[in-house]
């Protein structure tokens, strides 16, 4: 029939037309990607058949594979295209960017887009003035009596493992964080290791991280017109409501939310004793903001209290767990870590302070070793507002997603020698760290937009292994070419915190 091929002539010429028209209005930034190493790509697809079916435990495997390539890597999903950086030179360059500031599409799938961790740079710029003090040096000391008070509570609830064979500890370590976040950065003492509401939001947020993730790898489902036709979509609304007439509403009630975003007067105060004002914590400082905005709704204040539990209790947890796993591992690692405890606390019952923690240098290594080999972020994205020029060589061109590869850099040979998989805490002795670029480690990210709670992670982190050490010893069948490591929203120990624990 005529009218079909003429028909089909002009449709093939029409797909012909906007392909030639799609490539002309991106030659000035395909040229710029054409500079970059990587894989021979397929028509239309590039490299996203690399990715098709990928799991949270192959994720890992297939950014080792574009890793061999020299970075900058350039990485086409269909058609859009992705930069790879696994230089800590090209990293240190892309993360002071100015144009490098706003996060990747994937950071939206949270649904906290107006908060640190995923708001637009000139959102972000903000907040991150009006909550810095929540975690500075100041209000930091006071934290310390309530990370003990919590971790006595802990090493009080582990007591009945004592010389049981090995178990899971993530969520014994999991429901402490989770108490430590909602006191230091809520001021609401929920004991969440002894209430039922320690269960309930550890179930909550697994659940939730579950569906999370299978967005994450299913790029059909990007797009929001597709994923709320999904049950996955379905049972996230479900979850996030339960969560917050469960939880979140008691917290917001609690700490009298709604009160202090209508009133007109200063919230700080002043100790009687020296007049200086006392530090004030995350949603105290956050209400603040809000209130500075315009913004008199306290529905404003769910996205950043989420933001703070998913993302601060998960990752934190996950570290210590790692952390507790690497001693149970390396039997003369724990004891020169306990040794170090005994001279700094001999009183097993006396309290780590503040000053005590930064004492606790050795232990300090192994913490950074430990977030080395297994960073709880293993990898960050960012889209790029304007050029950013890394060398004479490379330009990464406006518009691209920026694939940091953190897990990669963190082992990678050249910088960390041969052994560059093995468990060494002397890779972080002064005279080791100098030779290296400073960001050959970002376990928090760099740069004028890393991780807030950099220091609240280490000292919570020192004062509860520190409090475990003194009262058990910890073993292991496990051993490191053993674990099995899956990369999701978060890097995460397949084998779990598997270990048993004995009384000193």
């Amino acid at each position: 029939m005529w009218w079909w091929d003429t028909l089909l002539t002009y449709v093939c010429a029409s797909v012909i037309m906007a392909v030639f028209y799609f490539r002309w209005t991106r030659r000035k930034m395909n040229a710029k990607l054409d500079t970059m190493s990587g894989p021979r790509r397929l028509p239309v697809l590039g490299h996203a058949h690399k990715f098709f079916g990928a799991t949270p435990r192959a994720i890992a495997g297939t950014l080792k594979y574009f890793s061999e390539f020299p970075s900058p890597v350039c990485i086409h999903m269909g058609p859009l295209p992705h930069v790879a950086i696994f230089d800590p030179e090209q990293l240190q360059v892309v993360l002071h960017s100015q144009n490098c500031l706003d996060k990747s599409i994937q950071y939206s799938f949270l649904r906290v887009s107006e908060t640190l961790i995923s708001a637009p740079g000139h959102l972000w710029k903000n907040q991150r003035k009006a909550l810095n003090p929540s975690f500075g040096p100041a209000i930091l000391t006071t934290f310390a009596d309530i990370f003990n008070n919590k971790c006595a509570i802990l090493t009080e609830r582990l007591e009945q493992y004592a010389g049981k064979p090995e178990r899971n500890f993530y969520r014994d370590i999991s429901k402490c964080t989770l108490d430590q976040i909602y006191a230091t950065a809520f001021g609401c003492d929920f004991n969440m290791q002894n209430s039922l509401d320690g269960e309930r939001s550890l179930d909550l947020q697994e659940a939730y991280m579950k569906v999370m993730a299978n967005r994450f790898f299913s790029v059909w489902k990007y797009p929001d017109f597709i994923y709320k036709w999904t049950a996955g979509y379905k049972k996230e609304l479900e979850l996030r409501r339960i969560y917050h007439e469960t939880i979140t509403c008691k917290l917001v009630d609690q700490v009298s939310v709604e009160d202090k975003l209508h009133t007109k007067d200063d919230m700080s105060f002043k100790t009687e004793e020296t007049g200086k004002r006392i530090p004030e914590n995350f949603i105290e400082c956050l209400v603040k903001y809000l209130r500075a905005e315009g913004e008199t709704s306290k529905d404003a204040v769910y996205p950043h209290i989420d933001m703070t539990v998913f993302a601060g209790n998960d990752t934190s947890a996950k570290t210590i767990c790692s952390i507790l796993l690497m001693l149970a591992i390396h039997p003369e690692v724990q004891e020169r870590c306990y040794q170090e405890l005994m001279e700094i606390c001999p009183d097993k019952d006396q309290q780590i302070s503040y000053k005590d923690a930064a004492n606790l240098t050795y232990l300090e290594m192994v913490c950074k070793e430990t977030m080395r080999l297994l960073p709880a972020v293993p990898l960050m994205a960012r889209i790029t507002t304007g050029d950013i020029k890394l060398n004479d060589q490379h330009t990464i061109p406006a518009n691209c997603t920026i694939i940091m590869g953190i897990f990669q850099i963190h082992r990678d040979p050249r910088i960390w020698g041969p052994k560059a998989d093995d468990f060494d805490p002397d890779n972080f002795l002064p005279d080791n760290v100098a030779k290296r670029h400073p960001y050959s480690y970002i376990p928090f990210s760099a740069g004028p937009r890393n991780c807030i709670g950099t220091r609240y992670a280490y000292l919570s982190s020192k004062i509860m292994v520190g409090s475990i050490l003194r009262k058990y010893r910890l073993k292991t069948s496990l051993t490191m070419d053993k674990l099995r490591i899956s990369c999701g929203l978060l890097l995460h120990i397949s084998n779990g915190c598997q270990m048993a624990i004995e009384k000193r």
